[in-house]
């Protein structure tokens, strides 16, 4: 008889672990924002949000520079340096600290991108 109330706690643990871990995933998963040309284009001071699922897909990786600004559009800053690469401004994520602006900076080798990443920098 015990063994049994024992069995059934466990089950009970183990299922409310369960439950808690589904709800935890299908609220990330509903928060997190997806990439989308028209939001993308539009919205230009909340990119910060889609940044990340641009970053995570590998979505430019292979692209060349006039597909890249076909899908982006033009970038606000256009650095001319050594490293052939182009910069978006992507807004600035809402902190509690000191206000920081992001940027994807998009990284060409070969004319086809090699890298994408966002980088932080102070106001």
């Amino acid at each position: 008889m015990t063994f049994k109330m024992q069995i059934r706690k466990y089950d009970k643990v183990l299922f409310f672990f369960f439950i808690a871990s589904l709800i935890g995933s299908f609220l990330i998963w509903s928060f997190e924002a997806q990439f989308d040309e028209e939001k993308w284009r539009t919205d230009p001071s909340r990119r910060y949000k889609i940044a990340d699922d641009l970053i995570d897909s590998d979505l430019l990786i292979g692209m060349s520079k006039p597909e890249v600004l076909d899908l982006l559009g033009e970038p606000v800053d256009l650095i001319e340096t050594e490293v052939d690469l182009i910069n978006y401004k992507i807004g600035a994520p809402p902190s509690f600290s000191k206000s920081v602006n992001e940027q994807l900076v998009i990284i060409f080798e070969n004319a086809k991108v090699v890298e994408v990443f966002r980088i932080r920098t102070d106001e």
